[in-house]
């Protein structure tokens, strides 16, 4: 039979951690789980516009341009700038 024991701590600097178990936990084999935040990380604005032309379709369908040519365009702004 298994039995479930939880607590919550800060994970300090040096990442090491030191338990202190109830009495009532038997002393053998135990399988431990670290639940954690991630930080959020917030896109930069590069990835944002590789995301939003990710989302295009790759071959132009007649209303606007396609992915390869909204590229194409954007090296060529890119390239003016220098």
């Amino acid at each position: 039979m298994q039995a479930y024991y939880e607590i919550e701590t800060q994970i300090p600097p040096n990442h090491q951690l030191k338990l202190s178990l109830p009495d009532t936990i038997p002393a053998g084999y135990a399988k431990i789980a670290i639940i954690y935040e991630l930080p959020e990380i917030k896109p930069t604005p590069a990835a944002k516009m590789a995301a939003f032309l990710d989302t295009l379709p790759d071959q132009a369908d007649g209303i606007g341009l396609s992915r390869e040519a909204i590229n194409d365009y954007m090296q060529q702004e890119r390239q003016s700038w220098d």
